[in-house]
C-alpha cells in the first residue's frame, strides 16, 4: 500500500464524478440523512463517500451551477463545522451577542471536522475512540485563545478532565515490539521491545530514561538486520558520535534544516538500506512523511537520534500530534467539538460537567431546527460565496438540491485549497497562495476486537512494522482488565512515496490520489491480511476476532506545515500563509496557520472573528 513515482505521474484513479451534469453531481453527493447516529457507523469514514463530490466538481471539472434564490438570512455563516469553524461560532457569539443567528455548514455527516468520534458495541459493551484529531498539544496551556475557549466550556487548559483509567496492559508486562517483514528484511520476524521507540519517548520527555546499551544490543542482535547496520544503529542511538564535525553554530543549524533525515542516515551515519528501512517510518505519525520527507531538524524535534552536538529535542509547536502531546478524552478532540456544539445548541445534549461529555447522548435531530439561534447543517457542501456590499450570499448543495442563504458575515473554515473556487472574487495574490495548498493524507483505522489474547501472549500492546502498510498499531484502553475483554486496536497508515526526493506537496497529492482511488473492500482485505500475518502464530484469526472496522480515511488530513527542505523557513510562531480574507468574509481553519494542531484551529477561529467588521 505504498505508492511509487510512476503511480503519481500516471495519475491514480480518483473517485470523482467526471463527466456528470451538475444536477447529476448534486444527486451523486449521496448525503446521509435521517435518524442515523454517525459515530456508530463503520466502514469508510473520515472523508466518506459524498463529502467531496461537489468540491471535486468545482476544482477538477470546473462545473457550473445555476443561481437559486436565497430563502434564509443569518448574521454569520460558517463554512466548515470542524474545530476552527465551531470555535469561530463560539467566539462570534462572545463578541457580537448570544442572540445572533448563526448557520454552520459542513460537508460531512458528522460535525467536528477531523475531530471525529468512532463507537463500537461488542458483546453489549460500548467502545469509544477517536477517528482523527486526538490530542492536546503541549503548547495549548500557554495559548490565549485556547485558554479562553476551554475556560468558556468548563475546562482547565493546564490539566485534562477526570482521571486516567487503570492500565491493565502495564500490569501484564505488555510493552513494545517490532515486526520485520520478509519482503524488506529477508524474513518475517517478531522482536520483543523497541529501544528506538523508547528513545524517542525519553528524548521528548514522555518517559524517564531510555534504553541501556545492553538492552539495545540484545534487541539489535535479535533483528534480521545486517551486522554493519546493527553496529551503525548502535552508534547512532548512543549519541556520542558527531556526524557533522566540520559544522557548528549557524552553519550546522542551516544544514539540519536543509538535509533529509534519510540522506543523513545513509551518508553521515553510514546506515545501509535495511537499517534505513527500519527507521524510515518513525516520523509518519507526527508529519505524515517518512524519513525521506523530513529534515534532520524535524527528526530531532520528535526525538529521533542524530548523534552528538545536536540541538536538544525542543518539540515543534506546529505539530498536532507529537510525543509530547496528550490524549484528554477517549474520543480525542471529538469531545471538545461536542462541548462546543452543546454550548452553541444547548438542546442537543445534557451535560452536567465536561467530563460527562464522553458518555452523553447527542440528539442529531436537534442540530438544525427552526427558531434556534445557532443551526448546524450537515451533509451541506458550499459551492459559492458571493459578496454583494454588506451582504454575502452562500450557495450550497444538500440532499440533491441547491440552496442559498444570505449573511452579514462569513467565516471560511474549511480547506484553504477550496477557497479560490468558492470565492472567485478573492484578490489574485491570495488565490495564488491558496491554490498551492496541499494537506497530508493518512488513515486511522479502528478495529474492534472481541478479545486481545494474542497481544497478551506476545506481551505487547504496541507494534511497529517499519515497512508494512500499517506501520504503527496499538491497543487502546479495553472494556475490562482481562485479555478476554473487548478492545479497540488503532492502526496508522500513511501513503508515502519512499526515496523519491519529491517535495512534500507532491507527496501529499500523490497519497491523496491513492486513498481516493482505493475502495473499502481493498482496505479491509489488507487490514485483515496484515493482522493475520503478524498475529496468526499466537492464535489470532481476523474472521473470529474482529467485530468491526472503521477506516477513517483523511485524503485531506494534516494541514501543510512550512517545509524547510523547500526553503520555507518560517518561525514557529508565525501564521502561514495567514491570509485574512476580504471584506466581511474572513478565513479561519488550521491550514491558515500552517499547523494541524488544535491550538492553530482555535486561534484561527478567534482571529477570523476579530477581523470581521462590526
Amino acid at each position: 500500500m505504498t505508492i511509487t513515482r510512476r503511480d503519481f505521474l500516471n495519475g491514480t484513479a480518483l473517485t470523482i464524478a467526471a463527466g456528470l451534469a451538475p444536477v447529476q453531481l448534486l444527486h451523486a453527493q449521496q448525503a446521509r440523512t435521517g435518524a442515523t447516529y454517525p459515530p456508530a457507523l463503520t466502514g469508510l469514514r473520515g472523508n466518506h463517500p459524498g463529502t467531496y463530490t461537489l468540491a471535486h466538481s468545482l476544482a477538477r471539472e470546473g462545473a457550473k451551477y445555476p443561481v437559486v434564490l436565497a430563502h434564509e438570512a443569518f448574521d454569520l455563516v460558517v463554512v466548515g463545522g470542524g474545530l476552527s469553524g465551531l470555535a469561530a461560532a463560539w467566539f462570534y457569539r462572545r463578541r457580537f451577542g448570544a442572540n445572533r443567528r448563526i448557520l454552520i455548514l459542513d460537508n460531512h455527516d458528522d460535525f467536528g471536522g477531523h475531530a471525529k468520534r468512532n463507537e463500537f458495541t461488542v458483546r453489549g459493551q460500548r467502545l469509544v475512540t477517536y477517528g482523527g484529531s486526538a490530542e492536546m498539544p503541549a503548547s495549548a496551556a500557554s495559548d490565549a485563545a485556547v485558554r479562553e475557549l476551554l475556560a468558556g466550556i468548563g475546562l482547565d487548559a493546564t490539566r485534562p478532565p477526570g482521571t486516567a483509567p487503570a492500565d491493565p496492559y502495564a500490569a501484564l508486562g505488555m510493552g513494545r515490539a517490532v515486526f520485520f517483514d520478509a519482503e524488506h528484511f529477508g524474513r518475517d520476524q517478531w522482536v520483543a521491545g523497541d529501544p528506538f521507540g523508547e528513545l524517542i519517548d525519553a528524548r521528548s520527555g514522555q518517559q524517564a530514561g531510555g534504553p541501556d546499551a545492553a538492552a539495545l544490543s540484545r534487541f539489535l542482535d535479535s533483528t534480521p538486520l545486517p551486522a554493519a547496520d546493527r553496529a551503525a544503529l548502535a552508534r547512532l542511538a548512543a549519541g556520542t558520535t558527531d556526524y557533522l564535525p566540520a559544522l557548528s553554530g549557524a552553519e550546522r543549524a542551516a544544514a539540519l534544516r536543509a538535509m533529509r533525515y534519510a540522506s543523513f542516515l545513509r551518508d553521515k551515519a553510514g546506515i545501509g538500506l535495511a537499517g534505513q528501512r527500519f527507521l524510515r517510518s518513525r516520523s509518519n505519525d507526527a508529519y505524515a512523511l517518512d524519513a525521506d520527507g523530513i529534515s534532520v531538524a524535524d527528526a530531532i524535534a520528535i526525538g529521533l537520534p542524530a548523534g552528538a552536538n545536536m540541538p536538544a529535542p525542543a518539540g515543534n509547536p506546529r505539530l498536532g500530534k507529537s510525543p509530547a502531546s496528550r490524549l484528554w478524552f477517549p474520543d480525542g478532540n471529538a469531545s471538545l467539538a461536542r462541548l462546543l456544539v452543546q454550548s452553541l445548541i444547548p438542546g442537543v445534549a445534557s451535560i452536567a460537567r465536561p467530563a460527562d461529555v464522553v458518555s452523553a447522548t447527542f440528539d442529531y435531530s436537534r442540530l438544525d431546527r427552526d427558531g434556534q439561534p445557532v443551526r448546524l447543517r450537515l451533509n451541506s457542501t458550499a459551492i459559492a460565496v458571493e459578496p454583494d456590499g454588506n451582504i454575502t450570499r452562500v450557495t450550497y448543495g444538500f440532499s440533491g438540491n441547491l440552496h442559498r442563504v444570505e449573511a452579514r458575515h462569513v467565516v471560511l473554515a474549511g480547506y484553504n485549497m477550496m477557497i479560490p473556487y468558492l470565492l472567485p472574487s478573492l484578490p489574485a495574490q491570495q488565490k495564488e497562495v491558496l491554490h498551492n495548498e496541499a494537506k497530508a493524507p493518512l488513515v486511522y483505522t479502528k478495529v474492534a476486537l472481541d478479545h486481545w489474547q494474542a497481544f497478551a501472549a506476545l506481551r505487547t500492546r504496541r507494534i511497529h512494522a517499519p515497512a508494512m502498510a500499517y506501520t504503527d498499531l496499538w491497543l487502546e484502553p479495553p472494556a475490562g482488565r482481562q485479555p478476554s475483554d473487548p478492545a479497540v486496536l488503532h492502526m496508522l497508515y500513511v501513503p508515502t512515496v519512499p526515496d523519491s526526493g519529491m517535495p512534500a506537496r507532491d507527496r501529499f497529492r500523490a497519497g491523496r490520489a491513492l486513498l481516493l482511488g482505493t475502495p473499502f473492500d481493498t482496505l479491509e482485505r489488507d487490514i485483515r491480511a496484515q493482522l493475520d500475518r503478524m498475529l496468526g502464530h499466537k492464535g489470532f484469526a481476523s474472521k473470529d476476532v474482529i467485530r468491526g472496522i472503521t477506516v477513517n480515511r483523511w485524503a485531506h488530513g494534516y494541514s501543510y506545515m512550512p517545509d524547510s527542505l523547500a526553503g520555507e523557513n518560517v518561525a514557529p510562531d508565525v501564521a502561514w500563509p495567514g491570509l485574512p480574507g476580504v471584506g466581511n468574509i474572513s478565513i479561519a481553519n488550521s491550514d491558515n496557520a500552517g499547523s494541524p494542531s488544535l491550538a492553530a484551529a482555535v486561534g484561527q477561529g478567534k482571529g477570523a472573528v476579530e477581523r470581521l467588521l462590526a
